[in-house]
């Protein structure tokens, strides 16, 4: 279970503890609340909304998001330097050349990677 420690005036999320008993209430002072973080939510994308409840707090939640196709991004581009040499070699080895269609068929595929909707669980091509 997802305990956070919330601070009863600002309602700043302080901490957050994942445990079956939660923080140890010797920790928790007479200006802090402990509220259990409902298992729906992503305890990254939280915030609550006075001393009782915990909701998700959406703009958090698109910047996680945002940040996640930063980093398939940059993964892609990885993907497609890693195999730049398949369509850059002047005078290719026998294999390349017949495997030309299957590497341009991949490299499409990760320049398509991002037209998948959810980026954290992308299906990332195989290479030939």
């Amino acid at each position: 279970m997802n305990y956070a420690i919330v601070d009863k005036t600002t309602l700043e999320i302080l901490n957050v503890y994942w445990s079956e008993s939660g923080p140890d209430p010797s920790r928790i002072n007479d200006t802090q609340v402990q509220l259990v973080i409902p298992s729906n939510l992503d305890y990254f994308c939280i915030k609550a909304v006075d001393v009782n409840t915990i909701v998700e707090d959406p703009t958090k939640s698109k910047t996680k998001i945002d940040a996640q196709w930063v980093f398939v991004r940059d993964q892609q581009k990885q993907k497609l330097q890693e195999s730049d040499w398949t369509c850059s070699v002047i005078d290719p080895p026998p294999e390349i050349l017949t495997q030309r269609d299957q590497w341009i068929a991949y490299r499409q595929s990760l320049r398509d990677v991002t037209s998948q909707t959810d980026p954290f669980n992308i299906t990332w091509p195989t290479p030939p």
